[in-house]
């Protein structure tokens, strides 16, 4: 039975609906048509909403970590045990319970404060900080004991002889000391031993030792020689050693210092233990589950680019929730590769001690795969910024009807091949045998194939205006982008080949790489050497206030070692937060510890478990504090290690009315003191200026690329040199984001300089320049992946696809064409207005502007535009013609004719700007006019008084052979003057600063119009191959994305 009409139905309709099957049939092309498809309902990955937040759960990891170091406090705690007078059985009564009776060297709690130190986020990161720390206890040990096996500070023997040594200065008694305890000095040991020691830190500082080992080896290098050298007892700062005593003999006094050194590598392997328990974090496995989940990552970032790109309606400038998305993914993938890379550190130190073998490791191939993840989320940023410049007008409509199919079959045989990869890897197979790779690179050939003919048959029916075309270069990028990404991939199985995968040759060369580093002139730049004499400099005047001062306490000095390392920009926010985390490590750990002993009653066991309770709890809470990572991290690990120090002392009460826990607080006051004025005195490397000399430099790099990358490729038709490639390679993948790490550190450490008489630093505004600098540093990444791809095009004639047309028909265009033709379209004033404006970049951030305000910098940018929009050829200089061209747009926006002549105002105007009477205003004349009060005015005369009509002044404005370009240069404002001379009528007086738009961004409008009409002129599409479309295309795709950023970069810098 047939359905019966519905009762509803009105009974004047006639034709019925078409179906929605009908509907969709006529809105498809005939590719689509071709495409036919099946709806499959199937199940992914959860994404539960009440799942826990990632902040809760981090908060639980940073939690544990914590936990796991207190622990190990804790137990370095029970090493701090005093031994009781039954235990004395030797010749010297025994101070500690399980150390010799001639150890009199102290600091036990160094094992604590170890511990602390050493303590890592995993097994890796813990060993890393191990031999760090160990490599530079051992070489200060290694050194004062030689140092003092040789020299044995002097004993005085007799009362007498003490008297004697006083008489002649040799023994100087200190009475107004911090302490309020008078103590002795001796000037002979000190000013004997003071030399080698500061030269032993010279050479640390200069060589290119990791900055944990320069560290420790400093800190105990002070340590040794400020204890031993000092004439008085070590416990007892008021009396002299004694002589008839064996203990401070060399031999002892060595013994004494590796002693130490053992309970510092007790304090570390402390802290490897607790990363055990109660399970061992691995970095291997933190590292397998972040690249397991790499590759969805690629595969999300690279599912939401294309369907936005081929399969969206709308420009991405209306698609809000897509931006936040897609900016929030990039955010994530860039975490995750940052997260990588710091795990792959750490798994080479697990893999030293044969981690790799059990838990299914290969550094070898896991090494290229996150270069790869790296270079293709890049590559989808390409592809981003492709999306971001596309216009969804009529052209892309009709090219994404016919290859909107191809490229997603391209995007999942791409994402099949990457999860391969990613199979092989984490099986750890070296030798790779890929079976997507030849069915990818069919596809990508067919695509561009499909496309090489789509472009030739669009153009050729459809009659594009050159603002279709304009509208449509972004696909090329776009293109370009998704064969690159392909091609990386495919690329992969050959980059996991030249890898060395044998043990013994990787250790060698791992070997002798490391010793080539101590004799590579990169390592010694003037900038390491002049941070390594400020810090020298400082630690030897904390020598001074050390012996001098503070009873030979070496805490001044050891505070500026560790805060001091080769800090970039100074050491300012780590002089805060190391004050920070020694008011607090020192004040609250000294009160809790004087109600413990107060209420304890006299009871060691209950003193005892009080004492261990609140160390836990507070070295939980600091490290909690460090781990959470932020600015303030390292005030964390210092209330830890300074807590330690405070709450395990050698007595476990110690009088009430000591002052060594203040003093404490004074003597690293001090030493932040002294480190923040050698930071001011000598070479003062302001961070906010390093920072400005850092975006200086990075502009030049890009400046540079583009000169060779851009102007250079399109001089020789797209040939490029294997010197200049290399160049561009080294510019690209090396110096280029070694200046981006630069300027992340640097941006943080500005946050703490003091700005005294400066300007307060804008952390928004030179956050927004350093996200600026990234965007032009993928907009050259893109322009180097253009030329080397087209040279590997143009080395390999077999993939080239030729354009769709008989020989015939090529060898008649080219008959017609002149030797440059292919390529003529002009980019002069485009080239001119980056060149220009990287100039003025590198300008503002130059020494002239560290002081400017907001006004001084726009003044000067106002001034740079208003002469860029004058000088119309781009020479320079602005000559007669180009002034008569600004003197009559002034009388164009005025809204009035000129009276007299208009040679004779370009005459007067020349006359008072162009000093040197050359016949040509340079912007050093411009700008001083402009800054002496330059203010052209013009006389609008009331219609009683006679004047010329409109046609004869029209006439006359024609006699002068001037183009008025329309385009507003000036913008005038109306006011009545009372003045002599213009009683008769009104003056408008106009500013020339005042500039309304970026002119980079106009000139980049008018090269890519100048492409597309070039290429619409003749039909030369038709002739164009496959490669050179989009090389030139996406040429001028990245070059657009250059000027935009350029533009963005200027407008920021003005901004307060």
């Amino acid at each position: 039975m047939g359905r019966q009409p519905s009762a509803f139905a009105p009974a004047s309709v006639k034709h019925r609906r078409p179906k929605p099957a009908q509907q969709l049939t006529r809105s498809l092309s005939k590719s689509q048509k071709d495409a036919i498809g099946r709806l499959r309902i199937n199940m992914g990955k959860r994404r539960p909403m009440r799942r826990e937040a990632q902040s809760r759960t981090e908060f639980k990891t940073n939690l544990f970590l914590a936990m796991r170091t207190a622990l190990g406090v804790v137990i370095a705690s029970a090493f701090v045990t005093k031994a009781s007078s039954h235990d004395s059985t030797g010749p010297y009564p025994k101070v500690w319970s399980w150390l010799p009776d001639w150890y009199i060297f102290g600091g036990i709690n160094f094992i604590a404060v170890a511990c602390v130190f050493a303590a890592g986020r995993n097994i890796g990161a813990t060993m890393r900080e191990m031999f760090q720390q160990k490599m530079g206890v051992f070489m200060a040990f290694a050194f004062n004991a030689v140092l003092f096996w040789c020299f044995e500070p002097r004993l005085f023997r007799t009362p007498a002889e003490a008297s004697r040594a006083i008489a002649d200065g040799t023994l100087m008694r200190i009475t107004t000391s911090f302490g309020g305890t008078p103590y002795y000095v001796n000037n002979g040991d000190f000013f004997t031993v003071l030399p080698f020691t500061m030269l032993f830190n010279a050479l640390v500082l200069a060589l290119p030792f990791e900055a944990g080992t320069k560290k420790f080896s400093m800190v105990n290098n002070l340590l040794f020689a400020l204890t031993v050298v000092s004439p008085n007892e070590y416990n007892d700062a008021a009396k002299l050693k004694d002589p008839n005593s064996t203990l401070y003999e060399s031999a002892n006094i060595v013994n004494n210092l590796f002693i130490y050194m053992c309970l510092g590598l007790i304090g570390a392997f402390l802290s490897f233990i607790v990363v055990w328990v109660p399970c061992p974090i691995f970095a291997i496995r933190k590292l397998q589950v972040e690249t397991a989940s790499a590759a969805e990552t690629i595969e999300a970032l690279l599912h939401l680019v294309v369907d936005a790109y081929c399969f969206k309606k709308k420009d991405v400038q209306q698609m809000h929730f897509l931006r936040t998305k897609l900016q929030r993914k990039f955010d994530l993938a860039a975490a995750k590769k940052d997260a990588m890379t710091g795990y792959l550190n750490d798994a080479w130190w697990e893999q030293c001690i044969g981690l790799a073998g059990v838990l299914g490791f290969k550094k070898t191939v896991v090494k290229p795969y996150i270069d790869l993840y790296a270079s293709l989320l890049d590559t989808v940023r390409a592809m981003n910024q492709a999306l971001q410049l596309e216009r969804y007008e009529r052209l892309h409509d009709s090219f994404m009807r016919e290859l909107q199919q191809d490229i997603a079959a391209v995007q999942v045989s791409a994402m099949r091949l990457l999860k391969e990869i990613s199979f092989e890897v984490h099986q750890g197979h070296t030798a790779l045998n890929l079976g997507n790779v030849v069915s990818l690179e069919r596809q990508v050939n067919a695509l561009l194939a499909r496309f090489q003919a789509t472009h030739t048959k669009l153009y050729s029916t459809m009659a594009p205006t050159i603002a279709d075309v304009e509208g449509n270069i972004p696909l090329n990028l776009f293109l370009f982008a998704l064969q690159s990404l392909c091609s990386t991939m495919i690329e992969f199985q050959a980059a996991v080949d030249a890898e060395t995968h044998d043990t013994p040759a990787r250790v060698h060369n791992f070997l002798r790489r490391s010793l080539r580093t101590f004799v590579d002139p990169a390592r010694y730049t003037r900038a390491k050497m002049q941070t390594a004499f400020k810090v020298w400099l400082a630690l030897l005047l904390s020598c001074f206030l050390s012996v001098y001062v503070f009873g030979y306490s070496a805490t001044t000095a050891t505070t500026i070692a560790y805060v001091m390392g080769n800090t970039l920009g100074g050491s300012f926010g780590i002089s805060w937060f190391r004050a920070v985390g020694v008011v607090a490590g020192v004040v609250i750990p000294s009160i809790a510890l004087f109600f413990i002993c107060a209420y304890g009653a006299g009871n060691s066991t209950a003193i005892l478990i009080f004492r261990d309770i609140f160390l836990f709890i507070w070295t939980t809470a600091s490290m909690y504090v460090k781990w959470k990572g932020g600015l303030d991290s390292y005030a964390g690990l210092c209330a830890a290690f300074i807590a330690a120090g405070i709450l395990l002392p050698d007595d476990i009460c110690p009088s009430p009315a000591s002052l060594s826990s203040y003093a404490n607080v004074v003597q690293m006051t001090l030493g932040v003191l002294l480190i923040v004025g050698v930071e001011l005195t000598c070479w003062p490397d302001s961070p906010l200026f390093l920072l400005r000399t850092n975006l200086q430099r990075h502009l030049r790099l890009c400046q540079g690329a583009f000169a060779t990358l851009f102007e250079q490729t399109l001089r020789a038709d797209g040939v490029m040199n294997a010197e200049l490639l290399a160049e561009m390679r080294s510019v690209v993948q090396v110096k280029a984001p070694a200046l981006l790490n630069e300027q992340k550190l640097l941006l943080r450490e500005a946050l703490f300089e003091p700005r005294l008489w400066s300007p307060a630093f804008s952390q928004p505004k030179y956050t927004a320049l350093v996200d600026c600098c990234a965007r032009l540093s993928t907009n050259t990444m893109i322009l180097y992946k253009l030329a080397l791809w087209y040279q590997y095009k143009q080395s390999v004639p077999r993939f080239s696809i030729e354009p769709p047309l008989s020989r015939s028909a090529r060898d008649s265009l080219d008959e017609t064409a002149t030797p440059r033709e292919a390529w003529a379209f002009s980019t002069s004033e485009l080239g001119a207005a980056i060149h220009d404006t990287f100039d003025t970049l590198h300008d503002l951030f130059g020494a002239s502007f560290r002081h400017a305000d907001a006004d001084q910098t726009a003044l000067f940018v106002q001034m740079k535009e208003a002469f860029r929009l004058a000088d119309t050829d781009s020479s320079g200089a602005i000559d007669a013609t180009e002034v008569k061209e600004l003197l009559l747009r002034v009388f164009e926006q005025s809204g009035a004719l000129p009276v007299d002549a208009v040679d004779q105002y370009v005459a007067d105007f020349m006359d008072i700007v162009n000093q040197d009477k050359s016949g040509k205003v340079s912007f050093s004349e411009f700008m001083e006019a402009l800054e002496n009060g330059l203010l052209l005015e013009v006389e609008v005369l009331p219609q009683t008084i006679g004047r010329p009509t409109s046609a004869t002044l029209l006439g006359s404005v024609q006699e002068c052979s001037v183009s008025i370009d329309v385009s507003p240069l000036l913008t005038p404002s109306m006011r009545g003057t009372d003045g002599p001379g213009f009683r008769d009528g009104v003056c408008r007086p106009h500013d020339i600063l005042d500039v309304e738009t970026f002119s980079l961004l106009e000139a980049a409008d008018t090269m890519r119009c100048a492409y597309a009409a070039w290429l619409l002129d003749g039909d030369k599409f038709q002739a164009m191959a496959m490669e050179e479309l989009l090389l030139l295309n996406s040429l001028i795709s990245g070059v657009s994305g250059i000027a935009k950023n350029l533009a963005s970069l200027e407008e920021t810098v003005v901004q307060p």
